[in-house]
């Protein structure tokens, strides 16, 4: 899957997205090793921080789903941003959690803007440089 269409499917995702509070729509878009696309959403909830990252939706679910996939690649868009959007800190360590699971294969992470042109790319372990090691 070429790049730009993991974006698409990120911005897509975050026209869905429930961001009554924020008004930040956020979607995420991730890839897995067989091609196949699991998206998800930010969902609000009035009590925060009980409300849920697009990026913890879509990889939480792919991870459920198919836990004997890889995570290869992971889109994150806005269309109320006119900078491409990083991950916050959970979902940064929440990220590196999955590159773990699956036995230190890097994930790239597509950051991009609301029109999906301007997007910055990185591995995870480019984002959480100094984490927390059990070793």
């Amino acid at each position: 899957m070429e790049d730009k269409e993991l974006v698409a499917r990120a911005l897509e995702a975050a026209q869905r997205a429930w961001a009554p509070y924020s008004r930040f729509r956020v979607g995420a878009a991730v890839l897995l090793e067989d091609g196949g696309v699991v998206c998800g959403n930010n969902q609000e909830n009035r009590a925060y921080p009980l409300g849920s990252c697009a990026e913890r939706v879509a990889v939480n679910y792919a991870r459920a789903t198919f836990p004997e996939l890889r995570v290869v690649a992971i889109a994150i868009a806005s269309p109320d941003s006119e900078v491409p959007v990083a991950p916050c800190g959970g979902c940064r360590e929440l990220l590196l959690e999955a590159v773990r699971a699956q036995g230190a294969e890097d994930i790239r992470v597509l950051m991009a803007d609301r029109t999906g042109d301007s997007v910055r790319e990185a591995m995870v372990s480019e984002l959480l440089p100094f984490a927390f090691e059990l070793e």
